[in-house]
């Protein structure tokens, strides 16, 4: 009992601190994810750094040094459940906020958070979920 109790205490402790949020710098982003797997370059403005994180991949577009928009998906990029969406809109709610459900564009979910500052992305494959300031355009 004592090893399960522990074990569940410790995941709550990563848990709360384990992801980045918008608006964290690339120092903060480190902290949390540790070294970037890969960078991608600039492109528009945007620098774009990927993670290999607790079971996720993420890839972290910094605007100034600021982290704008961050996706998630699975190393396999099979789908996100339904328990890994929760837990990444759970991890990216500042303290305070939560998510609501918001108008889907065609096929895609949507989420905003509570404070009208960060929305959330699930494109109708399913396999990526997006999670951005909600002033980000995605440079083409």
């Amino acid at each position: 009992m004592k090893p399960l109790l522990l074990a569940s205490l410790g995941s709550i402790a990563l848990a709360a601190t384990g992801f980045a949020r918008i608006g964290e710098d690339e120092k903060q982003i480190e902290a949390r994810y540790g070294k970037a797997g890969k960078d991608f370059g600039n492109r528009g403005g945007v620098h774009e750094v990927g993670y290999i994180w607790n079971g996720f991949m993420v890839l972290v577009d910094y605007v100034s040094g600021i982290s704008q928009r961050e996706g998630f998906t699975k190393p396999d990029t099979s789908p996100l459940t339904d328990q890994n969406v929760m837990e990444i809109l759970a991890m990216n709610a500042a303290e305070g906020t939560s998510w609501e459900k918001a108008a889907a564009v065609g096929a895609d979910k949507a989420w905003d958070r509570s404070d009208k500052k960060v929305k959330a992305i699930l494109p109708a494959t399913g396999k990526f979920l997006y999670v951005q300031d909600v002033n980000f355009t995605q440079p083409k």
